[in-house]
């Protein structure tokens, strides 16, 4: 049955993909995820195990095809600055690979991340058409999402270990929990903030359904740090979703995001045994902070040992051959990894990277904060923003950070294109009188 059901469910997912854009986003952003709950109930799935990843980018490919030729000057906000910056970023990754003192363990990196990075940051932002077509992708992504976390948390193909949700794939390799943390928390979010159709008895029950069932799957995969954010992040922007038009209104909406929180720790209370609560131990947690901290230490002491790294970095992936500990294949850290791994020319143009980020953001929130839809949609978006900035600096490294990126350069292209939309509208306006005057002509 969960075979009929997780198949059904994807070859959904990619029909609609080829067909609409905004099914194509959604199917992207459930795509690891999606990809275990396949492994998990089709034995070809199993076998061959990038199969999904592979019909995914098919199915998204020719659907960005299709878009490219609906759209109205599709390569306007392609070449953004963001966009021309994170291909900087990652070109020169692969460069510093000739002086890397971990070119066995980066270069697989490199090459296991390639094909995200075109699926990502080259194909997905095509997708980005205006602020409805965001608007529309989450609308489906709260029902898509759903789903592909239902089909997971209820198929007993997945089980615990060390305290974590995951399948086998082998005698010694299970699936990424952190996956499946990411998109729980991804679905918390965009339930939790995203109230277009508040009024709707289906929706509320979908926004009901995607913030208990988001917050199971990320409790039970055992990321830790997936369910804090997103928590933290959901009461941070739950003020920005809707205008607030009073000052009670402004308290029961703090109110109701205050609530979340012993919510979901009744939530956890609930669903997690005593091994999986093991993994909230403040010890556990305490010693959690402290590797990553000395990974930063160790990454950045030998940073500041070699001037030359200054200029050209240590290179991609160098942390491996520089760490105490033997066990962490990369710092956890993408910022510091930026710095001392590619060099400050290329951290300083992240870091300006990052300005113009905000700056679009703030940009396109005051150009939309009287639409309803459009303001609901953006806090989502940038909500979704804040939780990947979090989860790279705790989990990421630049090769692994793909829906991160996405997300950047998807801001910058929306506004260049909402930028042209309102210029073509005024001149629309001043070369019309009955445009101008409200749909009538003056007379003389």
């Amino acid at each position: 049955m969960f075979e009929v059901l997780t198949v059904g469910a994807f070859a959904v997912g990619c029909g609609m993909a080829l067909l609409s854009p905004s099914w194509g986003l959604a199917l992207v952003m459930v795509m690891y995820t999606l990809e275990q709950a396949l492994q998990a109930s089709s034995p070809i799935f199993l076998n061959i195990l990038p199969l999904a990843n592979v019909l995914t980018a098919l199915a998204v490919g020719i659907g960005a095809l299709r878009a490219i030729g609906a759209q109205d000057r599709p390569a306007l906000g392609y070449f953004s600055f963001v966009w021309l910056g994170t291909a900087a970023l990652f070109v020169w990754s692969v460069v510093t690979m000739l002086w890397s003192p971990s070119v066995g363990t980066g270069m697989p990196l490199i090459t296991n991340g390639f094909p995200y990075l075109v699926l990502f940051v080259w194909v997905s932002p095509l997708l980005v058409d205006d602020i409805e077509s965001l608007a529309k992708f989450l609308r489906i992504f709260l029902f898509y999402a759903l789903v592909v976390v239902v089909l997971v948390i209820t198929n007993p193909s997945f089980t615990f270990w060390s305290g974590r949700l995951g399948l086998n794939l082998s005698a010694i390799v299970r699936t990424n929990p952190l996956a499946m943390g990411e998109l729980g928390g991804n679905l918390l979010l965009v339930a939790a903030l995203f109230r277009v159709g508040a009024g709707s008895v289906f929706t509320n029950i979908l926004r009901v359904s995607g913030f208990f069932l988001g917050a199971i799957l990320a409790l039970q995969s055992g990321s830790r740090g997936q369910i804090v954010f997103a928590v933290l992040v959901a009461i941070a922007f739950y003020p920005v979703s809707v205008r607030l038009k009073n000052i009670m209104g402004f308290v029961w909406t703090v109110a109701g995001a205050v609530v979340l929180v012993p919510t979901v720790l009744y939530v956890a209370s609930l669903i997690l045994g005593a091994s999986e609560l093991r993994r909230w131990d403040s010890d556990t947690l305490a010693g959690g902070s402290e590797i990553r901290l000395q990974n930063v230490l160790d990454l950045l002491g030998e940073f500041l040992r070699s001037p030359a790294a200054w200029v050209v970095g240590l290179g991609f992936n160098a942390f491996t051959a520089i760490t105490k500990a033997g066990s962490e294949p990369y710092s956890h850290v993408m910022f510091i990894d930026v710095l001392a791994e590619l060099g400050i020319p290329m951290f300083v143009l992240f870091t300006i990277m990052m300005i113009v980020t905000f700056k679009n953001a703030i940009w396109l929130f005051q150009r939309f904060a009287d639409d309803p839809v459009a303001r609901t949609t953006l806090s989502v978006i940038y909500a979704l923003f804040v939780y990947q900035l979090l989860l790279v600096n705790k989990q990421g490294y630049l090769w692994a950070a793909m829906t991160f990126f996405f997300l950047i350069v998807a801001l910058a292209r929306l506004r260049r294109r909402t930028e042209e939309t309102d210029y073509d509208s005024l001149l629309m306006r001043e070369d019309d009188p009955e445009l101008e005057h409200g749909g009538k002509a003056q007379p003389e």
